[in-house]
């Protein structure tokens, strides 16, 4: 299900302890993203996400807040999947371990298409792979993947959200960590990519957007859908 709330909010009123079996998270990079897609009349196509501008301060406590919410949800032994930005990482990391996670890889995503820059184009990404508390890692498929994905990332004039990402990255993550029939639950879910996944591969899911505006993009998209299509 969908909800119009935030993860941290939704989660506490939704999801009780240790049902879920993988949580997505595609966070805020706290990098004001959403003015650096910009048209031929240099404005930016979209506004900037929610939680993307905050003092250093209160995206740390902003992080470790939706981090304790997956971290409960989560079943043991569980995956935690967080796409982030290079510069970000370093603190993602420390905060996922305080919160009581193990950090098990970081899967470079290499977008085959080089972005925005000028000292180096940016052409990758990375995915932290966490690990609920230090009991026995479950295994479904990471063994069959390398931690490079050379998956191309959505031309920039036909994304819908400023930090869209392709439905076959999403697919891999969720192929490779839960089975049909389990629990993914998306914690930030912008244009609804990871519910669209989800419901094509025949897992339950439920979603969390707290802009409005995302809301009724990621609503629209997934009911368009037919369940396992």
């Amino acid at each position: 299900m969908l909800y119009l709330e935030s993860c941290i909010d939704g989660a506490q009123k939704y999801i009780n302890d240790e049902t879920v079996d993988l949580v997505i998270a595609d966070p805020p990079y706290n990098l004001k993203f959403g003015g650096t897609t910009q048209t031929k009349s240099k404005r930016p196509r979209f506004n900037i996400i929610a939680n993307d501008d905050l003092p250093p301060a209160a995206y740390r406590r902003f992080s470790l807040s939706w981090m304790r919410e997956a971290y409960r949800v989560l079943k043991p032994g569980r995956h935690l999947y967080v796409c982030i930005d290079w510069r970000t990482y370093p603190d993602m990391v420390r905060w996922l371990k305080l919160v009581g996670f193990s950090i098990k890889n970081c899967i470079v995503w290499d977008k085959k298409q080089m972005g925005m820059g000028w000292q180096y184009r940016y052409r990758h990404e990375f995915i932290i792979l966490a690990v609920k508390g230090k009991s026995k890692v479950r295994r479904v498929s990471t063994r069959k993947k390398s931690d490079v994905w050379e998956i191309p990332r959505i031309p920039g004039n036909l994304t819908i959200h400023p930090t869209e990402k392709p439905i076959e990255l999403m697919k891999t993550i969720i192929e490779c960590s839960s089975e049909p029939g389990e629990h993914v639950v998306d914690f930030f879910s912008g244009s609804g990519v990871v519910a669209t996944a989800a419901e094509e591969l025949g897992r339950i899911w439920d979603a969390f957007e707290i802009d409005p505006q995302w809301f009724e993009i990621s609503k629209n998209r997934i009911a368009t859908l037919q369940p396992g299509t």
